[in-house]
């Protein structure tokens, strides 16, 4: 005889009432993934780095062009709400005071992936597509390489590249500011 096990799946208004709750410890790393609370890997030093590195490159875009964000949660639909590594979002008077950003507002979002790329490549990254987030960069830094993601579909980005060491890269929505692939890497 076989059991059919039945998953709960929860809602990001049901995840934040638990956090409010203090379901989750302060310290506990989670976010909402499709209705599944999923517990985020430990930030090694070289994750710790490398976002470090972002942050202090991509606040050199003036504030009044864009907002950065670091490891803030991103609601994409009723049942998912990463913590993407960075962001840069759209301009809001209130910061986003009242209520965490939604995809159309995010102009880059950037995930940093050590011990956990292929969840952030094969999850996350389609997940984003399919909310039509416009572009994301997923820093590898096991195989020390930036993919950039562009043109989301419900199916998937249309285009995917592959950036490696000695090469630059730069936001669509800002053309003229240049990334490093080794200042980033380190």
């Amino acid at each position: 005889m076989s059991v059919q096990m039945q998953r709960r799946l929860f809602t990001v208004q049901e995840y934040h009432l638990m956090a409010d709750a203090g379901v989750f410890g302060e310290d506990d790393r989670v976010e909402l993934i499709e209705g599944e609370i999923i517990v985020m890997a430990a930030i090694g030093t070289r994750h710790a780095s490398c976002v470090k590195r972002l942050v202090r490159r991509l606040s050199a875009i003036p504030e009044e062009l864009a907002i950065l964000g670091v490891q803030d949660p991103i609601q994409l639909t009723e049942r998912t709400e990463p913590q993407p590594d960075v962001v840069l979002l759209q301009p809001r008077a209130d910061y986003y005071a009242t209520a965490h950003p939604i995809p159309s507002e995010v102009l880059l979002l950037v995930e940093v992936s050590d011990s956990n790329v292929d969840f952030d490549r094969d999850v996350k990254v389609p997940n984003y597509a399919r909310s039509g987030i416009q572009e994301v960069w997923l820093w590898d830094l096991e195989a020390n390489c930036l993919e950039v993601y562009r043109n989301p579909t419900a199916n998937g980005y249309t285009s995917v590249q592959k950036i490696e060491r000695g090469e630059q890269v730069s936001p669509l929505a800002f053309p003229e500011f240049a990334v490093s692939i080794d200042l980033i890497l380190g």
